[in-house]
């Protein structure tokens, strides 16, 4: 504890708060960074185990809702899962937050940050406060900053404090190592690294300190997102079905108006499976109302009407596909080489060797099998890990290979 600091004893001890027992954990725990068990990384512990622990309920609540959406897209850009962190750190999983400086989403992007990357904000659209697309961006900053840095303590701080101020502490300290130069950094950024590490501690450990998610406004069920090309009347869309307009709005903050604006590179939509299912519906009955509501997410159709990112099946980590980035070397002679122009390339999941389906209502799996060639109910339990006792509610989501 530090000098004056006074936390009460019932506190410590409904949280299970036992220091000695703590260091021991943190000493045998993975962790992306380096770690140095010092007073700050034990702050950052209690931080998120004891003295704040309504936002580690939210984290907890929200993981479920955004962790394997992160996880997806940071696996197919060859990144470590374990940055997911940051966002809880950022925003406790909450893609609406804003903060005073004007950041905001899970990544709370600046608005600069966020444009460079590829975002759009305008009077219609804050592509910062929607979960895939300032992901996408996010990867782009940090394969930017690991670029240059080669460390991910490193890029972490960059990230906070941004990388001229990571550059200049390097430069002054003569070290590339994170713990050596924290004191030439803002004390915020100091205290980043070990709020990553005391954030990792907290998903460890959760259960061992009496910490479980709190009960917020909506329950984290499991969503479902799609990508639109066409404009939605999101009044239109509530009066139409029975997606709830409170929801809606909670799960798609970035739409500022009464509407979801065309878009050629497409704008995603995030809404729980059952509700998904309408929504797909709607949509095609406003601009395909020939086609079978299924047939819109086929990417075997010429067009890939809508493209759907679903976590109803669980998601399989394989290990042996993730390469390891090679940092480049970091030459410079002035601070104006943290100007970085070019983007590296973001890597996209091929989606030509299968199509996913969107169960309807009353729809069974030998109907399913029915609609695609040489498909049988087999194929289908097999690469969506169904059993002969799993239901198949509405909205569920299959993965079908050609």
């Amino acid at each position: 504890m530090r000098p004056g600091e006074v936390i009460a004893f019932s506190d410590r001890l409904n949280a299970n708060y036992q220091e000695e027992e703590i260091i021991d954990r943190l000493k045998g725990m993975y962790c992306l960074v380096n770690m140095v068990i010092d007073a700050d990384v034990i702050d950052q512990v209690k931080r998120f185990i004891l003295i704040d622990r309504t936002s580690s309920r939210k984290i907890l609540n929200r993981k479920d809702q955004y962790f394997p959406l992160i996880e997806k897209l940071l696996l197919e850009n060859d990144l470590p899962i374990e940055i997911k962190y940051i966002a809880a750190i950022e925003s406790t999983l909450n893609p609406s937050a804003k903060s005073y400086m004007g950041a905001a989403g899970l990544w709370q992007l600046m608005p600069g940050t966020a444009k460079i990357r590829g975002l759009k904000i305008d009077d219609k659209i804050d592509q910062r406060l929607d979960p895939v697309n300032s992901t996408l961006a996010a990867i782009k900053y940090f394969k930017t900053l690991y670029s240059m840095f080669g460390d991910w303590s490193l890029v972490m701080a960059a990230y906070n404090c941004g990388e001229n101020k990571v550059l200049e502490a390097i430069e002054k300290s003569g070290s590339r190592d994170f713990w050596t130069i924290r004191k030439n950094l803002p004390r915020q950024t100091q205290l980043f690294v070990p709020a990553f590490i005391g954030v990792n501690y907290m998903m460890q450990y959760f259960s061992e300190h009496n910490l479980f998610p709190g009960e917020e406004e909506y329950t984290s069920n499991l969503v479902t997102f799609v990508k639109i090309n066409k404009e939605v009347n999101i009044p239109k869309l509530f009066k139409k079905t029975s997606i709830s307009k409170e929801l809606f709005r909670f799960l798609n903050p970035s739409f500022r108006k009464n509407s979801i604006p065309k878009s050629e590179s497409g704008h995603y939509v995030c809404l729980p499976d059952s509700q998904m299912v309408e929504f797909v519906e709607f949509y095609k009955n406003e601009y395909y109302p020939k086609m079978d509501s299924s047939d819109l997410a086929d990417v075997s159709i010429p067009g890939n009407l809508l493209d759907l990112i679903s976590f109803t099946r669980p998601f399989i980590i394989e290990p042996n596909e993730i390469e390891n980035i090679e940092p480049q070397g970091m030459v410079y002679n002035s601070m104006d080489y943290a100007d970085v122009k070019e983007q590296p390339e973001l890597k996209v999941e091929s989606t030509k060797n299968y199509s996913y389906h969107l169960v309807k209502t009353g729809e069974s799996l030998i109907e399913i099998a029915d609609r695609y060639p040489n498909l049988t109910v087999e194929d289908i339990m097999l690469w969506n890990s169904i059993t002969d006792d799993d239901e198949l509610p509405n909205g569920t989501v299959l993965l079908i290979k050609s």
